[in-house]
């Protein structure tokens, strides 16, 4: 049987490709053994009818389930019994199937954390991990319920990150709006009569005939433009030194690059929190924090910290060491020392987690306020460079007069 799979390597570069196996566990055992990490894997005959026509499972549908599912284990229902009926309950068609068929593995003998790995575009890397590390331990229940808290994090950090981005997103785009609608209709009116007063225009007024002139008579070349410089951004953004670049200038950003390390702080800390106190070994940890944290920087950071810890080094002087960008507060180390010390890593992290979740909810909520005199600036010297254009010409009529 062929599978079509997408996949991430230890590099960070996105390949897709096609697998001959048995069955899909095998084929993602095979991609395994060769460091990748799967995205997203599928049978060639399922393309057309799951993959292309695949409703998304949202952060919303995992939360609940991950709960329910917690739950009910507490409670004592057999886990069998408790995935049959969250079957039911799934709203997402292709998210229900799957639990059905996660359900009919563990019933046949197959772990719940085995089960998940067949499907890679629901269950990450870290949900897979911190369910097998229940059932090592015997406390899927309690696991289970500390990973639903880190979900519900998750979301409630991507509602305020969409919530603050909205607004400046709205301004600048009914900009551009407002920027086409006057060069294709309001300047060509302009110039018919600019060209009556017969006077020498301004530079600025020049500059805007001339791109009204282009945008109606080459807007394909525009677009063509735009939409080539689009896919190459997109193209080099996947490409290790372009994702790098990317992700290293995204950091430098104002305003919103230091929004980005309190963010990429606060997942690295309650991830290796949640990690930890669920009994993984710290390389695992190390591994798994790496392909979660979502910035290339980190990612190579955390590379560095693992081969040193994988040396006997301790993560605190790890976390000093390979701090080149300082993409980690002296506050990070610090505190983990003390952790380290007192034999509560765990705990030292999740205040950590919870004292930049706290920075993060007080920057989303003032990025309205920040991100408002930028905007005025923008749109102030926009109107103020298209009133320019038009009144200065009137200004050299009366002075011919």
């Amino acid at each position: 049987m062929n599978f079509k799979y997408q996949a991430k390597t230890h590099e960070g570069e996105i390949i897709k490709g096609r697998i001959q196996a048995q069955s899909e566990k095998e084929a993602v055992k095979l991609l395994s053994n060769k460091k990748l990490f799967i995205l997203e894997m599928y049978s060639e005959k399922e393309e057309s009818s799951f993959s292309l026509f695949r409703k998304k499972v949202s952060l919303k549908d995992k939360i609940i389930f991950t709960k329910e599912l917690a739950m009910m284990t507490k409670g004592g229902l057999p886990l069998v019994d408790s995935l049959s009926a969250l079957e039911e309950q799934a709203e997402n068609e292709d998210f229900s199937k799957a639990i059905g068929a996660i359900a009919t593995d563990v019933k046949g003998g197959t772990s719940l954390s085995k089960s998940m790995e067949k499907y890679p575009h629901i269950f990450s890397h870290l949900y897979i991990s911190i369910t097998a590390s229940g059932e090592q331990s015997g406390k899927l229940d309690e696991v289970l319920l500390r990973l639903a808290d880190q979900l519900q994090k998750d979301y409630d950090l991507n509602q305020r990150i969409k919530n603050a981005t909205t607004y400046p997103l709205v301004v600048v785009i009914a900009l551009i709006g407002i920027m086409i609608l006057m060069l294709v209709f309001v300047v060509p009116k302009l110039k018919a009569i600019f060209s009556e007063m017969g006077v020498e225009l301004p530079l600025i007024t020049r500059i805007l005939l001339g791109s009204s002139d282009f945008a109606i008579k080459y807007w394909y070349i525009l677009i063509a433009v735009i939409g080539g410089l689009y896919f190459f951004a997109k193209f080099w953004a996947k490409t290790p030194d372009g994702s790098m670049a990317l992700d290293r200038m995204k950091l430098k950003l104002p305003i919103f690059g230091n929004l980005l390390r309190e963010i990429y702080i606060a997942r690295f800390a309650r991830t290796m929190a949640t990690l930890i106190s669920s009994g993984l070994p710290m390389l695992a940890i190390i591994e798994t924090v790496q392909q979660v944290v979502g910035n290339k920087v980190y990612e190579k950071a955390f590379e560095e910290i693992g081969k040193d810890i994988e040396s006997g080094v301790t993560l605190s002087t790890a976390l000093r060491k390979h701090n080149h960008d300082k993409i980690f507060p002296s506050m990070i180390a610090q505190m983990t020392a003390m952790g380290e010390k007192s034999g509560k890593v765990d705990y030292v992290l999740f205040e950590v987690a919870d004292f930049y979740d706290k920075e993060v909810a007080a920057t989303t909520d003032n990025m309205a306020t920040l991100i408002e005199p930028i905007l005025i600036l923008i749109i102030g010297g926009g109107v103020g460079a298209a009133i320019a254009a038009v009144i200065l010409p009137m200004y050299s009529l009366v002075k011919v007069i």
